[in-house]
């Protein structure tokens, strides 16, 4: 299983969430393959039945490289009252270290409850502006990666000095944000377009959550901590 998880990583550049079932996401689904067609995209284990949609069979399935990181992920659901499969893609996304690419409005209303922050957008995106942000929501989990894993061990600490640990994580992520300049340059209404995640963040913020993260072993449930971002894309891109 090991040997498999390294070479997902290796190659996987998003994971995936999105509704079952509706043919105008699965229209972008396949507009979306096309963008990443000498890539992988990956599923959460929920959300593996997609794969099996005609056109949709490059999607891999992933798994939780941890049964810490599957609890982890239930946590979440469970104490923040929000959706499984997201919870689910946003700590199957950390472990792999790729962002979350949410395609339609079903996939981005259930992120955005968990959001700590966002980008609009003011333009236009073409073929290269999709790939351009594709990239740059890679890189924003990739270079945050380790250092957010490690400030999330933190937690684990009960002499942690939880405001601080909250305005630092806060702080990180309005400096992510910056990344995504070229999206404000515009004159068109602004639309949500990147949303960044921080599970540590809202573990901190919440007791009950805390407690039930202490719980689990840190180096393992860490994983699914790191600073996180989706790219938001709508039914109907490939009309675009």
């Amino acid at each position: 299983m090991l040997s498999r998880y390294a070479a997902l990583v290796k190659n996987l550049r998003g994971v995936v969430l999105a509704e079952a079932g509706s043919p105008e996401v699965k229209a972008a689904l396949q507009w979306l393959l096309k963008r990443f067609r000498y890539r992988d995209l990956g599923l959460p284990p929920s959300m593996a039945e997609l794969r099996r949609q005609k056109g949709l069979s490059r999607l891999l399935e992933l798994f939780h490289p941890s049964e810490d990181l599957r609890r982890l992920a239930e946590a979440f659901a469970s104490k923040l009252s929000a959706s499984l499969q997201a919870v689910e893609a946003l700590v199957i996304a950390s472990a792999y270290v790729s962002p979350v690419i949410a395609v339609g409005s079903w996939a981005a209303e259930a992120l955005s409850k968990l959001a700590v922050g966002e980008v609009e957008a003011r333009v236009k995106l073409d073929s290269g502006g999709w790939k351009l942000h594709f990239r740059i929501a890679d890189y924003t989990v990739l270079d945050a990666y380790e250092k957010s894993v490690a400030e999330a061990e933190e937690l684990w600490s009960l002499k942690v000095d939880l405001e601080d640990f909250k305005r630092r994580r806060s702080e990180r992520v309005k400096r992510e944000a910056k990344r995504y300049w070229r999206l404000l340059e515009g004159e068109e209404e602004g639309k949500p377009l990147i949303l960044f995640f921080d599970l540590a963040l809202l573990a901190a913020e919440n007791p009950k959550l805390l407690e039930d993260v202490r719980s689990l072993r840190v180096g393992e449930a860490a994983a699914g901590l790191a600073l996180e971002a989706a790219v938001l894309v709508p039914e109907g891109v490939e009309n675009i």
